[in-house]
């Protein structure tokens, strides 16, 4: 008798189940082993292992496995395809935004929270002690390069291939909330579940994981550069001071009110290089199969052998109608139809892990607030 093949849903939820067990296990160790090698190579070896291994290449070969289908079927699915040179440019912008939307989100949180008695702990760039070039660089592969590779294949490949059948609306929130929580971090939770989801939506927009990695490298990448920036008096050192200095301000109601304006302004960018990133891929592809549909047609009406033998293209004469139906709404209907996915009821083994991943993600970042108080 033929076994049942998992759904993707359970696939995607049991292998994320044990990357997050993985992950907070290697981090509970690290803090309680020593070392004779210096704490620098130490935390790109652990790094190195957290990013490539767990984030990467497990989700990546696992899934390949458990699904019975080749490598390069996998990473197709999770996203990996060509990205116009207009598009990499609009998701660098969008990056750059979003370094400045975090910065507002970070520091309005970090209020609230500090002023529950959490005492925030330093980025991970924040806390470098060596601010010469070669860490400049470490800092780069460590903290911008490698998570924004291996943590997007996993949480906007992964999660939000696997999590489809939930929804095209769930699947974008809860693998944003994943996100967050993996982070294990009460002070990382807000601004990284805001970009998680954030970034999700660009992996929507344009059908491809492409420019997530890019918005995901330019937040981290800012976030090192400016720190070294400010340590060595780098170009750009006076825009960051700028902006943290209007960001903060001791007065409660001035800081939140300048929040909201940022805040405001930020996203309102944003979304307007959301429907560019929207125009030149998703639209621009039905414009051009729509265009190639017509050639075709074109070329069959007049006769052409090489259309008129061919009996794939024997009933393309009947396009003549359909296509002098398209206007803006039945584009709109074709641009978007994928994602019009009806949810599907979860069993009670998907409920399961789904609980699972979000009362260990949970308790870690509890903990953390919770130790940040005492």
């Amino acid at each position: 008798m033929e076994k049942k093949q998992h759904s993707a849903l359970f696939v995607t939820s049991l292998i994320y189940f044990i990357i997050l067990t993985l992950f907070v296990a290697v981090r509970v160790v690290v803090q309680f082993i020593e070392v004779s090698i210096p704490t620098e190579i130490f935390d790109v070896i652990v790094t190195s292992i957290i990013q490539i291994g767990f984030m990467f290449l497990l989700p990546v070969f696992l899934f390949s496995k458990i699904q019975k289908q080749k490598v390069k079927k996998t990473l197709n699915d999770f996203g990996f395809s060509k990205l116009s040179a207009f598009s990499i440019l609009i998701s660098i912008l969008i990056g750059v935004f979003c370094y400045f939307l975090n910065l507002s989100i970070a520091s309005f949180f970090g209020t609230i929270i500090r002023l529950c008695g959490y005492e925030t702990t330093p980025s991970v760039a924040a806390s470098a002690s060596d601010y010469s070039v070669l860490a400049f660089f470490i800092n780069v592969l460590t903290v911008a390069i490698l998570p924004a590779i291996c943590e997007e294949t996993t949480h906007r490949g992964l999660l939000l291939k696997g999590f489809s059948s939930l929804g095209i609306k769930k699947a974008i929130i809860i693998s944003s909330l994943f996100f967050g929580l993996m982070h294990l971090n009460i002070n990382q939770f807000f601004y990284a579940t805001v970009l998680g989801f954030i970034i999700a939506l660009t992996v929507i927009i344009s059908k491809n994981i492409i420019p997530a990695i890019i918005i995901h490298f330019m937040n981290n990448f800012l976030s090192v550069y400016f720190d070294f920036a400010t340590y060595n008096h780098w170009f750009g050192e006076g825009i960051y001071n700028f902006f943290t200095n209007v960001l903060y301000s001791n007065n409660f109601i001035s800081f939140f009110i300048i929040n909201c304006l940022l805040l405001f302004v930020l996203i309102f960018t944003i979304v307007y290089l959301f429907t560019l990133l929207l125009k030149h891929t998703r639209i621009k592809k039905v414009n051009t199969m729509l265009s190639d549909i017509a050639k075709i047609n074109q070329e069959y009406n007049a006769g052409s052998p090489d259309y008129q033998n061919n009996p794939n293209f024997m009933n393309l004469h009947n396009l003549n109608t359909l296509m002098s139906q398209y206007n803006i709404k039945s584009l709109s209907s074709m641009v978007f139809t994928d994602l019009e996915v009806k949810s599907k009821k979860t069993t009670a083994y998907e409920k399961l892990l789904l609980i699972s991943i979000f009362t260990v993600g949970i308790m870690v970042t509890v903990f953390t607030f919770v130790w940040g108080i005492i």
